[in-house]
């Protein structure tokens, strides 16, 4: 299937009026890829699909193993889009896609990844936009925000591929404008790129901003594979958003720990200071609330 296409028979079986207005240039995309660490990336855009990190899932179980073979899957809409814990996801007010990324390592390697990949599009953001960047924060372990409202969120899936090898799912949601209907549907209060940024363009930023994160994935990659999270440990903590306040973690909406949030470590695992002392805590099916009463306010 060729780069960027936009196959007719999705586009006819939805209502145009249901799609954003903003739309992915592929002559623009190229440009800005070419000459870049993602460069020889194979990007698809479809009009719908039910969900990019699934499409991608089946078609590294089908594909040939190469080093190099990056796919990019952006859909304008996904019908089945889920995030963590199987939380339905879907993108008509952003830009919502999936990477399918080779990785020559072991499973227990891949620790940190998520939030080297947010790091990437907070990055990306700043790359694009000083100011808008500047404003965006990381939550443990694969979110982020704006002023303590969610601006993203990041999904990932392994394939297994052999011994040492194993292909990366990375499915990336990011809010270009608020989404009133699913700040209804979530009961809380979202954010969008275009708050944060100078001056917003959907006809051309929605492109600059893919590429932008594409690029940085690459170089992610590159250091990943030679060094794991480790180096990018201490970039990640000046960004955290709950740097240096109480928080606690859920699980099921069980309170599992409290503390202090102290940044992470080299493996990508939160440090909690607890009565007890230092805590390292794992990724895992975990939330992160601000340890704040009800009447402050909690953050998601």
């Amino acid at each position: 299937m060729s780069d960027f296409s936009h196959p007719a028979s999705d586009a006819r079986a939805i209502d145009a009026g249901a799609l954003p207005a903003w739309r992915i240039h592929a002559g623009p995309l190229r440009q800005a890829l070419d000459g870049g660490p993602a460069r020889a990336w194979q990007v698809e855009v479809v009009e719908e699909t039910g969900s990019t990190n699934a499409d991608l899932t089946r078609a590294c179980r089908a594909a040939p193993w190469h080093d190099d073979a990056v796919q990019v899957r952006v859909a304008y809409r996904q019908t089945a889009g889920r995030g963590r814990q199987g939380r339905p996801w879907q993108g008509q007010a952003g830009l919502t896609f999936s990477v399918a990324m080779p990785l020559a390592l072991p499973p227990a390697r891949l620790s940190g990844l998520s939030l080297g990949v947010g790091l990437a599009v907070a990055q990306a953001l700043e790359d694009c936009d000083a100011a808008c960047g500047a404003r965006v924060g990381l939550k443990w372990p694969n979110d982020l925000q704006i002023d303590g409202r969610k601006l993203a969120g990041i999904l990932i899936e392994s394939v297994p591929a052999g011994p040492q090898r194993i292909w990366a799912v990375i499915g990336i949601g990011l809010n270009l404008v608020r989404d009133t209907h699913m700040e209804t549907v979530l009961g809380r209060e979202l954010a969008g790129v275009a708050e944060a940024m100078t001056a917003f363009d959907a006809q051309r930023d929605p492109t600059r901003i893919l590429a932008a994160v594409l690029a940085r994935l690459a170089a992610l990659r590159t250091t990943f594979l030679a060094q794991g999270f480790a180096p990018l440990a201490a970039a990640w903590s000046a960004r955290d958003a709950f740097r240096d306040e109480p928080v606690r973690l859920l699980h099921d909406g069980q309170v599992l720990a409290e503390g202090l949030a102290r940044g992470v470590d080299g493996d990508g695992h939160l440090l909690l200071e607890t009565p007890e002392g230092l805590e390292r805590i794992a990724s895992g099916e975990l939330s992160l609330r601000g340890a704040l009463p009800a009447a402050d306010g909690e953050r998601a």
